[in-house]
């Protein structure tokens, strides 16, 4: 972004301008502004100013109105520069939601979520990845005397059971329950995606106390610990994207597509704010995304918001504060209580 500097008064205005059209939708003139925020200079000195912002770069006039409305440059330099990115306005909707934590971490992102995207009429996408997820549990229940459920408890919580068969001419359930206690010993918080190259580093322990251990071994390298590295986006509100008048049906597909196939922060070009590992992109299409990196052990690695350039720029970055505060279980705190 060029250099762009401004005094405090056309801040203001400025401000006014593109919090008036994201409010309005239409062009916003010299006289709307004086009557709505009361200002204490004359409409004509505003239009003066306007049309600075507009030889700057910062508004486009169009055709069918004296009114101007924000350009991409204008957008991106209110954003960077003019909304209160550290706004509560919605913790007291979310922090009841919040409360219930200890009912289900992904019910309560998605009631969360729900609520965001009601508010602020956007689309939000959660990017999920189990690449760094460990092992916490490994169970055995025995079927019968040649089956048993393998159960598995990942740092995540995510739960999987696999059923394995052993050949009983060559093993015993005995056999399987010694396999399961160094198991249980070696392999716990283990990253999943490296417990078949641990397991098999386990052959001489295995192979001291199982006679025909490579039965069993085989098992559990081929059905047990075959994770794979998984990577998903969960979107909510996706119907705000799809009937937003602003973007059109072309321009839509390839931002649905985007959203469900790819890694929004990797994917979008923007400068970063490196203290908050944030990403902005206000786009040609009248798209804009907000994307969040979340540093945690939490399997969701990103948050982003998915709206039009006309969304409300301070309730999207209080909606990325909350969420990001409570995935990273941070305690949520509003305005007041954080000036105790």
């Amino acid at each position: 972004m060029a250099n762009i500097n401004l005094n405090d008064e056309k801040k203001k205005i400025l401000k006014y301008v593109i919090e008036s059209y994201i409010e309005e939708g239409i062009p916003i003139g010299s006289q709307l502004l004086v009557d709505k925020y009361k200002l204490n200079i004359s409409s004509s000195k505003v239009r003066y100013i306007l049309n600075e912002f507009e030889e700057a770069g910062l508004l486009e006039k169009t055709h069918t109105s004296s009114g101007r409305i924000p350009s991409n440059l204008g957008y991106n330099y209110y954003v960077k520069n003019l909304v209160n990115k550290d706004s509560n306005i919605l913790y007291e909707k979310l922090k009841d939601i919040f409360a219930r934590r200890r009912v289900s971490i992904d019910q309560t992102v998605k009631e969360a979520a729900k609520t965001i995207c009601e508010t602020v009429g956007i689309t939000l996408v959660t990017s999920e990845s189990n690449e760094d997820a460990t092992l916490k549990s490994i169970q055995l229940v025995p079927l019968n005397t040649a089956e048993a459920t393998v159960i598995l408890v990942t740092s995540y919580g995510e739960v999987t059971s696999k059923t394995i068969t052993i050949d009983l001419n060559l093993v015993t359930m005995s056999d399987l329950k010694i396999a399961i206690r160094i198991f249980k010993e070696r392999l716990i918080d283990v990253p999943i995606l490296k417990l078949k190259s641990t397991a098999e580093a386990l052959t001489p322990i295995l192979a001291d106390t199982i006679k025909n251990y490579e039965s069993i071994l085989q098992s559990f390298v081929t059905n047990v610990f075959d994770f794979q590295i998984k990577n998903e986006n969960v979107i909510y509100g996706k119907d705000n994207i799809i009937l937003a008048d602003d973007i059109s049906r072309q321009d839509l597909s390839k931002i649905l597509h985007l959203i469900e196939t790819k890694s929004i922060w990797q994917t979008i070009e923007s400068e970063i704010d490196e203290d908050e590992n944030i990403k902005i992109a206000i786009c040609d299409d009248h798209s804009t995304f907000i994307s969040k990196k979340l540093e945690t052990q939490s399997k969701i690695k990103e948050i982003a918001l998915v709206g039009t350039s006309r969304m409300d720029y301070e309730k999207g970055f209080s909606a990325l504060k909350a969420l990001e505060e409570f995935i990273e279980n941070k305690p949520c705190k509003s305005k007041d209580e954080g000036d105790k």
